[in-house]
């Protein structure tokens, strides 16, 4: 349910609509927790079922109606014990089907590898590059919190920002010792 726990982070912030939730999670998260709409409209509704949030229906005369939801005491609750305890997730435990490719590709040509490992640069270079853009959204969702609320999506944000330009600069490596045995 961790989809679920950040739903509730952003709605202990603040009542939030779907389409709200979804902005803030590629504004914010997306780095590290990618969430595809379906998926947050899904986890709403089980976590109404829960009691953990409760939806209220406004009207809209230029738009469609839309519903903004709240977080409820036991929403809290669970919300607050997921952040105390640790379930048994590991900070340096991820999967990544890219470098189980990178640590098999001494099966293909090199040529092909470099390719693959150039692709990959590009990709983080354009992702870095729309980075650039969080920490404006840092200081529009923070405009209502404390310091000490913001500080955590700056940490965050660094992290991102520091091991996006730990790829660009691995997979630069990479190409260059394989250009080299060329």
């Amino acid at each position: 349910m961790s989809l679920g726990f950040g739903i509730l982070g952003f709605l202990n912030y603040t009542p939030m609509s779907g389409y709200d939730l979804v902005k803030a999670f590629e504004s914010s998260l997306a780095f590290f927790w990618h969430a595809q709409n379906s998926h947050i409209y899904l986890e709403l509704k089980k976590l109404e079922k829960k009691g953990f949030i409760c939806g209220e229906t406004v009207i809209q005369s230029e738009r469609p109606n839309k519903t903004v939801f709240s977080i409820t005491e036991a929403g809290q609750k669970a919300f607050f014990d997921w952040l105390a305890k640790g379930e048994g997730e590991s900070a340096l435990q991820f999967k990544s089907v890219f470098l189980m490719k990178v640590f098999f590709s001494g099966n293909i040509p090199p040529a092909q590898s470099i390719e693959k490992l150039r692709q990959f640069r590009a990709d983080c270079e354009a992702y870095l590059e729309r980075m650039q853009s969080v920490p404006a959204s840092i200081e529009t969702y923070g405009l209502n919190k404390n310091d000490y609320q913001t500080i955590y999506w700056q940490f965050t944000a660094d992290f991102g920002f520091c091991f996006i330009k730990t790829c660009i600069e691995w997979a630069q490596r990479c190409i260059t010792q394989l250009e080299d045995m060329e």
